[in-house]
Order: structure tokens, then sequence, then C-alpha cells
């Protein structure tokens, strides 16, 4: 990984270990230490193109909702960020992030306080709103950070990231203590699995890596309890099972240039001290996983980045990268999103793909539905993205320019696949005349599918019934919810006057969507909130509910 980056806003002054990808852009939703900027194969496969540009204002349907029901801030006197949440069957929020506050909240007997520069939070609120039922945080003497959380149909809790802290709480472990030795530089980190009980406790909690760098970046559990995770390593070390590919697939480095990265897939036992499998997933450039989900026949479905030409092939929608050389700097090589499915036992894929155009393309999330159909979304570059029955078929960021200074711009993009993952039942761009990013997307029972992300785009496409329909300046977060056709049901901005953006989105029982972020605004969007206003100038976590 590369060297910390020394931050300096309002009254925090730390250094974080941000994430660092050769050969890949650090992903906005991941980059822990970045700022907010500011403002083919796939068609002959069977994509077509709905003509069309962005659809503003679109009108609702009888019966359609989009109220923002709840929201509140959430942190302490310095950066405090969510990256992501989850919802059990009675309607609580989970949400999980990183805090640089010694008094972000701590609620509940044997919960953990603050340990050092930078700990891990897991914080649990009432399906009310009005209060948080426990709090805790997960760390130790180095910097840790949580990027993602599932809840399993019991109740207990599991929360992925990365630590460097050679005591970071494990019990219960396959991993006690910290395999990485060799970086060089800066502390090696390795990630961690942990699943709390119902109370918020610690039932078991294990670290994952090898000689090198880990990061686990997406978590998803069965009905038996079994824990998929996906993430990102630099070892060559790192302990596989039951692999799909056995080996790092990278070269090794060249001198001082950062190494590539291959994206790793684990499944531990119930229990947490056992691998089911364990598995590489990449080719011989850097390949990132940010998104992982799990279907009821225990299928695993996982998204994210590559610039490998040979990344691992099988019964694909689009079988090539369609860029070379995307820049910047010039000549560095383009970025395609990808989505594999792991069979049940991980040593086979039934499918695995990539999914873009001749500029960068990148993942941020996935989810499957109950007939087996996998929801992509994520932010693009390319004017010839797959597009299929499109809400917006075209990429649309005018404001944008490839002038000196240059200032490249994404879209958003949802895309379903069909079970097979060889055509698609929709893809479409989302986002208007500036930066737009699609960056945690699920499904709720009736099949629609929720997404959320950040834009920069004042003219970013909005319901009737948007909950906020208009830009709040700077940067907004963004949530809408897509019909299984890919019509929306609702679309809004969320957020306030300065930088915003909705990292994390889970469904709950009622279809209602539960979104968890950050936010710089001293006038974000509340309702009914156990935290009213911005502690401080620094960042703090949010989450909110639209119906």
């Amino acid at each position: 990984m590369n060297p910390p980056t020394l931050l300096h806003r309002a009254h925090s002054r730390v250094w974080i270990a941000g994430l660092a990808i050769a050969a890949l852009a650090v992903p906005i939703s991941l980059s822990l230490a970045q700022s907010d900027p500011p403002s083919g194969d796939a068609r002959k496969a069977g994509a077509s193109v709905v003509s069309g540009a962005t659809v503003a204002n679109v009108a609702a349907l009888p019966g359609d909702t989009g109220e923002l029901v709840f929201s509140s801030y959430l942190g302490g006197q310095e950066w405090d960020e969510a990256t992501g949440v989850a919802t059990d069957r009675d309607g609580n929020s989970y949400v999980t992030g990183f805090t640089l506050s010694e008094d972000f909240p701590r609620v509940g007997s044997g919960t953990r306080g603050h340990d050092a520069i930078v700990d891990a939070f897991v914080t649990k609120v009432a399906a009310d709103g009005s209060r948080i039922e426990w709090s805790t945080q997960l760390g130790g003497v180095d910097m840790d950070m949580a990027n993602a959380i599932t809840v399993d149909r019991d109740g207990n809790v599991y929360v992925v990231g990365r630590t460097g802290s050679p005591d970071f709480p494990t019990t219960g472990a396959l991993q006690k203590r910290l395999k990485g030795r060799a970086c060089t530089g800066v502390p090696c980190h390795d990630a961690f699995v942990v699943k709390l009980r119902p109370s918020g406790r610690i039932e078991w909690s294990t670290l994952f890596g090898g000689t090198l760098n880990e990061e686990a970046v997406s978590v998803a559990v069965d009905r038996d309890s079994a824990v998929y995770v996906a993430g990102l390593t630099d070892s060559r070390d790192l302990p596989t099972r039951n692999a799909f590919q056995a080996r790092f697939q990278s070269p090794p480095c060249q001198g001082d240039l950062p190494c590539p990265y291959d994206a790793f897939v684990l499944k531990l036992a119930p229990s947490g001290a056992r691998i089911a499998y364990s598995t590489y997933l990449g080719g011989n450039a850097s390949d990132v996983a940010r998104g992982i989900d799990v279907d009821r026949d225990k299928n695993a479905y996982i998204t994210g980045s590559t610039g490998s030409p040979d990344f691992p092939k099988v019964r694909a929608f689009q079988t090539t990268m369609r860029g070379e050389a995307c820049g910047p700097p010039p000549g560095e090589p383009c970025r395609q999103a990808f989505l594999t499915k792991l069979n049940r036992k991980g040593g086979t894929a039934a499918y695995s793909t990539y999914l873009g155009g001749r500029e960068h393309d990148d993942a941020y999330g996935v989810a499957v539905d109950r007939q087996q159909r996998a929801h992509v979304t994520g932010a693009t570059q390319s004017r010839d993205f797959p597009t299929r029955n499109a809400l917006q078929a075209t990429l649309n960021n005018r404001a944008c320019t490839s002038e000196q200074p240059e200032e490249l711009c994404d879209d958003g993009f949802v895309t379903k696949f069909t079970a097979t993952g060889r055509a698609l039942e929709y893809s479409t761009y989302l986002g208007g005349r500036a930066e737009d990013q699609g960056l945690a997307i699920d499904i709720t029972k009736k099949g629609r599918a929720l997404v959320a992300g950040r834009t920069d785009s004042r003219d970013f496409l909005t319901t009737a019934n948007a909950a906020q329909p208009h830009f709040g300046g700077y940067i907004d977060g963004f949530a809408l919810q897509l019909r299984p056709g890919g019509t929306p049901v609702w679309s809004t901005f969320l957020g306030g006057s300065d930088a915003d953006r909705a990292t994390g989105v889970a469904a709950d029982r009622e279809g209602d969507a539960h979104l968890a972020g950050r936010t710089l605004s001293p006038d974000f969007p509340t309702r009914r909130p156990f935290q009213p206003a911005l502690r401080d100038q620094d960042y703090d976590a949010f989450l909110s509910i639209i119906k």
C-alpha cells in the first residue's frame, strides 16, 4: 500500500492510511483519506441502446412513496464516516464505518470505546430511530477501518475491514495475529472479520492475511450463517483452500512501483475458525473486489474492477476488455468492471465476465434477487458502456472536459443480468452533467433495486415524489428505487450545502431504504434525529430511511 496521506481539515490533523491500488484509481467509496473532488463484445452479446438522454423529474405512479421518514447525524468531535449499513427482520439499522472521535457514542454493556487514532465502529439504531440500542468500536493501537456490514436471520452482526493493530481484538480466531511483515515504508495490514452477538458483544473475531497487505471490502452471509468475504491482497502466500485460483496471478513488483493486487474471495464456516474455501481472483494486472452477495443456493457473486486482459472469463457476457490505454497519465491501462459467480464449493465459476466500454469502468456493489439475477452498480467514463432498456441511454458529463487542466467525469450505472449471466435485462447510465457514481445496491423482496451514491450534478434525475427534489450544494448523496424492469419508483438527492455521499444502502422487509454515508453539511436533511446537528466542523456519519 502507499504511504499514509496527511490530512488537515478543521480540527483534525491525523495520519490516515489510504487505500492505494497499483494500476487502478483509488475507488471513492473506499478512499478513506481522499477528499471529495470538484465538480464491441458486449453489444454483440445482446445489449441494445435505447435512445434518450437524462430523465429529470420523472413522474411517480399512484402508491409510490419516497418519503424521508428518519434521518440523523452520527458522530463525535472529529472525522466520522459510515461505509456500510444493514437492517434486521425488525427494521433496526446497523451502521459501520470508522471514527477519529474519542467521544463517538458508546452505548451498551460490554461494548468497547476508542482505542487509537482511527477505530472501526458498529452502531445499532432502533427501528423507529428514537435511540441508539448499542454502539461499540473495534480497534487497537494502529489504524482500524470497517468497510461493510451484514446481519443474519438471528440478529448476529458481521463486520469486515482492515487493521494494522497487533492488538486488534481476536477470539475464537482462524488467525489471531497480524501476518504482514514484509511491507516497506509503512506497516502491513490484514483483513478482519468480526461476528457480534445481537447484544453487540464479540462472538468471534479473526484476522485473515499473508505476509503483505489485505483488505476486506464486502461481506455477505447465507442461511446457515457461513460468511462470505471479498477484498484485495498483494500477498503471494494468502491461505487458499478449494480455490478457483490457487495462486497470485500478478507479476512481482518492479523496483519502487506499487505492487499489483489480486482480488480474493473467502468463505468461513459459521464458527469463524475454519475456511470453507479461499481463492485469489484476478489476472496479470491489478484486480479489486468491492462487492459480494450470496443466493439461496450458496453461490457467491463478486464484482469489482480489473486491469487484467487475462482476467478469468467463463461463459461470459463480454469476453474482452474494450479499453486499452485510458490514462491519466497517458498510456495508463484501462479498468473494466467484472462480475464473477462462484459455485457453492468455490472451486468453479458458473460465469465470469467483463462489463464496460472503451474507457474506465468500475463496479462498487452487487446484489442478487431470488431468481439469481445479479444487479451491479458502479461508475463509467465509457460512451459505449452496454445499455439495454435504459432509463438513461447515453453518457451525460457535459460539464467535464478533456482539455487541460483535464477533468474527467463518471456517470453512475446500474446493470441487471439474466440468471445465466450471459445477457442483460436492463442496463442504464445514472447521471447528470457532472460527476456521478453508484456506490451501493440492494434488492427488496419485490425484486426492486435500491441504489445509493454521490453526485455533483444539479440535473441528476429525480422523481415527482422525491424526498429532496433539488441539489443541496457542492456534492450530494443520491438514492433511488428501480422496478424489476428498470423504471424508477422514486429518485432523490440526499444532502446539504457541503460535501455528502451515500456509501451504503439496505432494504428492510417493507422495502424501505436504509442509507448511510458521510456529511460535512450543517444543513443535512434530518427527521426525528437522535443527533440533530453536525458535531464540530468535520465529517459526521449519517443514517437516513426512505419509504
